[in-house]
């Protein structure tokens, strides 16, 4: 069945653009609007300034033909289904004031059984025992219960809607921190990065002159052993050649030669120089300095990164009389009115400061002011705060 609403929206369609209510036998001119037959025949008597210009619509001003109107049927038989939507939706809304049983009225209601009563109802023998108040008066306590329960829903909704803030500034501050720390870490291995480059060209160039250090030895040698070893070669093939003479010729010279043999010296040169050799054990002091940074680097990023949440309360000892601690200790909100705090030597008389206790000795610890509880004179607090204790 069709709403008031929306049979109110189709009459609204099928008005007369004259009288402004519902066609009455619609006819349709030249320019395809559509006016009551009776409303477009008086607007065809009105004189006109100019007898020999044809008349014009009423609505778009374009001129048409006294006798070219002719009758919309099959919008005269809208508007008449429209006419009856209306009247049914009329009788609905009639009907539901009804009891559907006895046709009467309602006019009261049964607390007990939760129902609407007419008249002949209240009277029958199932209702008589029963609480029966008039609507309007049986509807009172329930407003009131539902009043209640608007306002208990209202106030949940604020306090939700005060967590989802609260949380929201804390997602935002915990997402600026990463961002730091983001920027921080980025930072810190473009530093590495570069200084990780910078010692690796100083070592090659160290290990690239070790390099050609030893190569240079390397052929020194190759030229000393060479030298000997011909020396040698020579000495020996003269001994072979002496040892397979005749006596008489062996015997020939026979203590030079031996002399030479045994006063020979045998030079035993090294490959690597003691003075190389310490250079080549002393090379992985060079890397000292990379050690020293991965290791401030490692601490630093460690630093950086590792941090937990600080759980601090306030202490009310020390808060000045004019805040307002919550229950647990967690905030404090700023108040015109002197409260009436006990003695304290720790409390705060001028300034208006609470301290907090409880909370940490060393670490790295974060915690989140909320601004909305500061005094409205005091200065803006960050959004968050990091301290690290060492």
């Amino acid at each position: 069945m069709a709403s008031a609403a929306s049979v109110t929206s189709l009459a609204d369609e099928v008005n007369c653009p004259i009288c402004q209510g519902t066609l009455r036998e619609p006819v349709t001119i030249d320019c395809g609007h559509n006016f009551c037959r009776i409303c477009l025949t008086r607007y065809l008597e009105i004189p006109s300034p100019d007898p020999e210009e044809p008349p014009t619509c009423p609505l778009c001003k374009e001129p048409f033909r006294p006798g070219s109107f002719r009758p919309n049927w099959q919008l005269a038989s809208v508007v008449e289904n429209i006419e009856r939507l209306k009247l049914v939706s009329r009788l609905d809304i009639e009907e539901e004031d009804i009891c559907p049983e006895h046709g009467e009225k309602v006019y009261f209601f049964c607390e007990d059984d939760e129902i609407q009563l007419c008249v002949v109802c209240r009277e029958a023998w199932e209702h008589r025992a029963h609480t029966v108040r008039f609507l309007e008066d049986a509807a009172g306590p329930y407003r009131e219960q539902i009043q209640k329960c608007l306002e208990c829903l209202r106030k949940e909704r604020e306090e939700i809607q005060g967590i989802q803030s609260r949380e929201n500034r804390r997602i935002q501050v915990l997402l600026t921190q990463v961002a730091t720390k983001k920027q921080k870490v980025i930072s810190e291995f473009a530093h590495l990065s570069q200084f990780l480059e910078e010692q690796q060209s100083i070592l090659l160039a160290q290990l690239e002159r070790l390099d050609g250090d030893i190569l240079k030895h390397r052929d020194e040698f190759d030229v000393l052993v060479t030298g000997e070893i011909c020396r040698f070669t020579t000495l020996i093939e003269e001994l072979e050649e002496k040892k397979e003479r005749p006596a008489r010729e062996l015997l020939m010279d026979i203590r030079s030669t031996l002399i030479r043999c045994e006063t020979r010296r045998c030079r035993k040169p090294e490959a690597v120089s003691p003075e190389l050799g310490q250079r080549i054990r002393d090379f992985p002091q060079q890397a000292l300095p990379l050690r020293k940074e991965m290791k401030t680097f490692l601490e630093k990023l460690c630093f950086e990164l590792d941090y937990e949440p600080a759980h601090i309360s306030l202490d009310p000892w020390t808060s000045h009389p004019k805040l307002l601690l919550s229950e647990d200790h967690q905030q404090a909100r700023f108040s015109y009115k002197w409260q009436k705090s006990p003695d304290s030597p720790q409390r705060f008389d001028r300034a208006t400061c609470v301290l907090a206790h409880g909370g940490f000795t060393g670490g790295r610890h974060t915690w989140v002011w909320d601004s909305d509880h500061c005094q409205p004179s005091s200065p803006p607090s960050p959004p968050g705060t990091e301290v690290a204790v060492r």
